[in-house]
């Protein structure tokens, strides 16, 4: 006799949606005054985040370039969150100790679920790269109206990171858990 275990996080992942819509948030004041400035401004981080979700097959529908502005922050959330074409909503920026880095304390409040773990197992990966440094991110992942946010620094090593160790692979599962009734 062969007993074979299932866990419920494998029968989670079998519903999970073939197909998941990004948006991509860069929260920047510095960016985005350079930008109304007229510069030029490469968002190095966006293009690791489009360049990784567009080889797994995921389009990024959406990006903005905002301030570190809490009702700028607040008002994007909503005109994304509402997108019938959007599944999956990235902020990068603001999640550092500077008294500027306000993304996280802005969004937790809206969300209806935090999902702290996120945090927890982004700051555990990146302590290998950047060593005691992790604990200065306050990253995390919330859901709000069946839509899953992410918050992550916004160097392109953290994006990188976050998307491949942990928002690629269970992006899916967690828009299945999300949208469960």
């Amino acid at each position: 006799m062969v007993l074979v275990m299932s866990y419920p996080h494998e029968k989670h992942k079998e519903k999970s949606p073939s197909e998941i819509r990004f948006a991509f948030v860069t929260v920047s004041t510095s960016r985005y005054e350079a930008k109304r400035a007229g510069k030029v401004v490469e968002d190095e981080s966006f293009a690791v985040a489009a360049s990784l979700l567009s080889q797994k097959g995921f389009p990024v529908v959406a990006y903005r370039l905002i301030p570190d502005d809490s009702r700028l922050i607040l008002r994007t959330l909503a005109e994304l969150v509402y997108r019938e074409d959007i599944d999956v909503i990235i902020f990068s920026g603001g999640t550092g100790p500077a008294p500027s880095d306000i993304t996280v304390l802005t969004l937790r409040s809206a969300f209806e679920k935090e999902l702290e773990g996120f945090g927890d197992v982004f700051r555990l990966l990146s302590f290998f790269d950047v060593t005691s440094s992790a604990f200065l991110s306050s990253a995390t992942a919330g859901i709000l109206k069946g839509k899953v946010i992410f918050c992550v620094p916004g160097s392109p090593k953290a994006v990188e990171k976050a998307l491949q160790s942990l928002i690629i692979p269970e992006a899916g599962h967690l828009l299945s858990l999300a949208r469960s009734r």
